[in-house]
Order: C-alpha cells, then structure tokens, then sequence
C-alpha cells in the first residue's frame, strides 16, 4: 500500500500545481471521504471549479475519473488535459473559461482509496460502476456484477457507498441545476478493447435513452467537424451490459426530475470514455499477468496516448457553451 499512497501523493501534488497554474480561475475543494479502510482511514475526495462562478452556474461541463483503483491512466489523461489547458493559456478553450462562457467542475479521482490500496473496487471492496442499485435488464454473469462476496471483483454492495454519494452531490449541486442547454459529462475509464469507445447511456439495457437522437447527432458533429474517428460511439449496452451503472441513475433521475418537455430543455449528456488500453499487448504480452497492466498502456506508448485525448476533451467540454442548433 506503500507504493499506492505515494502514488497517489503525486496525482494530489499534481492537482495541486493545476490549482496553481489556473490561479484566480481555479477553486480546490474537498468534496467528501472514500469508505473506510479495514485501519478506519477515510481518504478525501476533491472537486475542482474551473472558471468563473457565473459559467459554473449557466454553461458547465464536467470532467470524472478514477473511479477504478487500478485505472490510472484515466487519472494521468484528465490532469494532462487541465495541465496543458493552464500551462499553454492559448487555446480557445482557455478563452471561453477567462472570458466567463464556459465553466468546468472537475472531480479528478473519485476512488482515491482504490489507487492507494491497487485495487479496481473501492476500500470497502465495492465495485462503484455496480453499485447504483439499476438492475440490468440482462447482464453477463459475474463481470455484469454480483452481490456473492467483496472478495471477488465486480461486487455491487448493499447499499451505495460513500463515493457514489459523493458523485450524487455532485451531480445535485453542479450538473441538475446547472442552466446550458447541453451538460456534458466525461467520466474517464480504461481497460476494455484495443480501440477508444465513448459510451451513452443506457449500460442496463438495449432500450434507447430518452436522447438517443441527440447523442448520435453529438457522435456526428465531433466526427465530422473534429475529425474524432478513431473514437467508437455508441450506448454502452452496444458492447455488454452491466448492472448497477452509476450514470444510467443519474441519468434516470435527470429525466424524471426534470424531463424533456420543449426543444429548449436542458439535456444531461454523460460520456463514458473508455480508453482501449489493450492495442499494445502485443509490444508487451507480459502486461497480461500483472495487476495495472490491462488497464493501462505500456510505459513506450503511455505518454503518446494522454496526449492524444486533449482535443476530443476540449471538443466534448464546449458542447456545454453551444445549441441544440448547432449541431446541425
């Protein structure tokens, strides 16, 4: 666990340079605790505020990762993402941040206790992409998640964990009330597949979400006009389902609490970007056997990959300052 903490002493020093670097346009605020540790060590939890109070208000996106323990890389591609943002100070979305049309709220590791502890699940051995309490229409046994033991991988839990409930006042202090007509969401993940996937709701089921239309039109746009090929769109349940998916919650009780009643309504888009860390295990077979290695590249790759998620980020990010009409 030694190895973890300092590991993750380095993401925290690194989130803390970013704070520095943004100035006046960045607020750091501890946002809650992970689970206890066997030891009773709760590990804090941060959020991160990008722009003015206003932009966070009337246009904000948001940015998640570290859910997974293990998936570091998605931890590694969201700071390089703010680093770079701040470092350069040039880019266009730099300008709609400083000028006040855009505003980002940033939760950079969701599940600091599974970094530190290397494990996929949280200290309570839950796995948090399980543990919404959504039951999936079909799930494949095991992997879809189960309620047999925390002592084997993809449990669900009884009862949401203290890191879901984290990522619920989140989602109720920021995103519910926040104004844009579009609130997209970007949760960073690793460690299925040899190619990027962006994922929609639904995971649980093959039905469509209520803005299936909207999330095709959205794949367009950044395929099109970006030129973001690389990247496969499509709901999750296109690929496997799971249970206990902690967006398709959100995303439900979006719906319900606010729904789609005219054209001008505000939609929550969340994303699941999913990094295809598996393309190079023909450079290193052996990152098979150990216990980061499927979910994160090999150290030759590792650095050409969190560069190249800057653009898609920015690009997805601006969606929060844009129309439903300008998608056309």
């Amino acid at each position: 666990m030694l190895r973890g903490m300092k590991r993750l002493n380095r993401y925290e020093n690194r989130i803390l340079k970013i704070v520095k670097l943004g100035g006046k346009l960045v607020r750091f605020k501890q946002f809650g605790f992970s689970t206890k540790t066997a030891e009773g060590f709760r590990f804090p939890i941060y959020v991160l505020e990008i722009g003015k109070e206003k932009a966070i208000k009337r246009n904000v996106a948001g940015l998640v990762a570290g859910v997974h323990g293990l998936e570091t890389i998605g931890i590694r591609v969201l700071l390089d993402f703010l680093d770079d943002l701040f470092a350069r100070k040039t880019s266009e979305l730099y300008e709609e941040i400083k000028s006040g049309e855009l505003g980002i709220v940033c939760i950079p590791i969701l599940n600091p206790g599974g970094v530190a502890m290397k494990r996929r699940s949280n200290p309570g051995g839950v796995d948090l992409m399980r543990n919404s309490g959504v039951e999936a229409v079909k799930a494949p046994f095991f992997f879809g998640g189960h309620k047999i033991s925390n002592f084997f991988p993809y449990y669900r839990g009884n009862v949401l964990q203290a890191e879901s409930k984290v990522l619920d006042r989140f989602y109720n202090e920021y995103l519910l009330p926040a104004e844009n007509t579009m609130i997209p969401v970007v949760d960073i993940h690793s460690g299925f597949g040899a190619i990027d996937h962006v994922w929609w709701p639904y995971a649980s089921t093959h039905s469509q979400c209520a803005d299936e239309f909207l999330f095709q039109k959205i794949a367009n746009h950044l395929t099109t006009k970006f030129n973001h090929i690389l990247y496969k769109f499509g709901p999750q349940s296109e690929t496997y389902t799971t249970h206990g998916d902690l967006w398709d919650r959100l995303y439900d009780e979006y719906q319900k609490t606010k729904g789609n009643v005219s054209s001008n309504s505000s939609r929550f888009l969340p994303l699941t970007l999913e990094i295809g860390t598996w393309s190079d295990i023909q450079l290193d077979p052996w990152k098979v056997f150990r216990k980061r290695g499927i979910f994160n590249p090999t150290r030759e790759t590792k650095q050409e990959l969190i560069i190249s998620h800057r653009k898609f980020l920015a690009n997805v990010l601006r969606l929060a300052k844009m129309k439903l009409t300008d998608l056309d």
